[in-house]
């Protein structure tokens, strides 16, 4: 190889050697991007993973998955996402009534969403945290958190109907029914129009308890067996069961036994699927008496040994 090519050669290698790195950086950008939208989704998956577990009463997977998309979004600085994880990690506490981390979960969610900025977020953050505080036994307290959020939901649906729901149950608890209807037939109107089904079985739960403080017993089990449907659409697990132990307990009030009976068992099978003992055993204390009031002796003989089983 002559002088001149050898340098022509080295020339091209050394072209090839500064231009590599500069390939590398100029292709590294889209991967870094495509790498944060990554976790993003990753994050997404998570929490619906547990936001599935938190439906079935499967609480501390629940946490799991949540905790995990916590982690993932912080580490990509995604500050909306990361709020929406702590209020989502808040709720899985307080269904487990661990108050103390539910208030870590909610409070720093809320100085979060303060500093972001977004209304909707500090409203939802705000409702959550009027949650605990009804919770707690505050419910004065509750309702001035949730009025604080309906202020700011304007403009965000589902976070409005959540809040209206909210201030349909406090009214509900000091008596003031007719301001609990209104409240919670706005929550539902939204919610089914929008097909939020587990929202939407939770407001047509609530209906029937205001049915039932005002001694309308056809119109309680009406709208319990509208939440019934509602959560079967969700495949709300948790909702089903309580639905159908709403329908036992007011047909037993409405002098219906054998409907009674047959509503707990399915109950009593809901809660025994999701390993839920106290519930389990709640149905099956009903079902005991029933059974022994409508003459089905064997029935209430297994149902007394699977009593003493549980309670062991």
């Amino acid at each position: 190889m002559t002088k001149m090519k050898r340098a022509a050669a080295a020339a091209t290698a050394l072209i090839v050697a500064l231009a590599i790195p500069a390939l590398a950086s100029c292709s590294s950008a889209p991967k870094r991007a495509l790498s944060i939208v990554t976790v993003k989704n990753d994050a997404a998956e998570f929490s619906k993973l547990a936001d599935g577990f938190l439906a079935a009463g499967q609480y501390a997977s629940a946490l799991q998955f949540y905790g995990e998309a916590l982690d993932a979004n912080l580490s990509v600085d995604n500050v909306e996402g990361a709020i929406a994880s702590r209020g989502s990690l808040g709720r899985a506490y307080l269904a487990l009534d661990r108050l103390e981390d539910a208030e870590r979960e909610f409070g720093d969610a809320l100085e979060d969403a303060r500093a972001y900025g977004e209304q909707s977020l500090v409203a939802r953050c705000l409702s959550n945290l009027g949650e605990l505080r009804y919770a707690e036994g505050d419910a004065a307290a509750a309702d001035g958190l949730f009025a604080e959020a309906e202020a700011l939901a304007a403009g965000d649906d589902a976070v409005a109907a959540v809040i209206a729901h909210n201030r349909g149950v406090v009214a509900m608890s000091r008596g003031d029914y007719d301001l609990a209807d209104a409240f919670i037939h706005r929550s539902a109107s939204a919610n089914e129009k929008a097909k939020r089904w587990i929202e939407l079985g939770s407001n047509r739960y609530a209906l029937a308890s205001i049915a039932n403080a005002r001694g309308d017993i056809a119109g309680a089990l009406a709208w319990a067996g509208k939440a019934l449907d509602a959560d079967k659409a969700a495949e709300h697990s948790r909702g089903i069961g309580a639905d159908l132990e709403a329908l036992a307990r007011l047909n037993v009030k409405a002098g219906d036994g054998a409907a009674a009976f047959d509503l707990y068992r399915r109950a009593f099978g809901v809660w025994l699927s999701l390993d839920r003992p106290e519930d389990a055993e709640r149905c099956l204390t009903a079902l005991h008496g029933l059974a022994a009031s409508l003459g089905k002796e064997a029935y209430a003989e297994r149902y007394a040994a699977l009593l003493e089983r549980l309670r062991r």
